[in-house]
């Protein structure tokens, strides 16, 4: 995955970027960015812009892995994690 962000101070604008080529199916495709999108909605909230690049398919992956791989990509852009209010 390839994390591009812009920080800032208003709430989570999440773009999730999946071609065909790296899942063709549709389902996988959907259920690749849901589990994305649900994994940062959990108890901390990522401030800013940030669109999400999938480099291959991880349709097999389940969300508690998927939040790890996420924070992963955060802490190597240094982003900064807050707790919800």
């Amino acid at each position: 995955m390839v994390l591009i962000a812009k920080t800032t101070e208003e709430e989570l604008k999440l773009t999730v970027s999946i071609s065909k080529k790296v899942a063709p199916r549709a389902v996988d495709r959907n259920r690749i960015k849901r589990i994305i999108k649900e994994s940062t909605r959990s108890d901390k909230v990522f401030k800013g812009e940030v669109l999400v690049i999938v480099k291959k398919n991880l349709a097999h992956l389940k969300m508690p892995e998927m939040r790890v791989k996420l924070e992963n990509l955060f802490r190597a852009k240094k982003l900064r994690l807050s707790s919800r209010g």
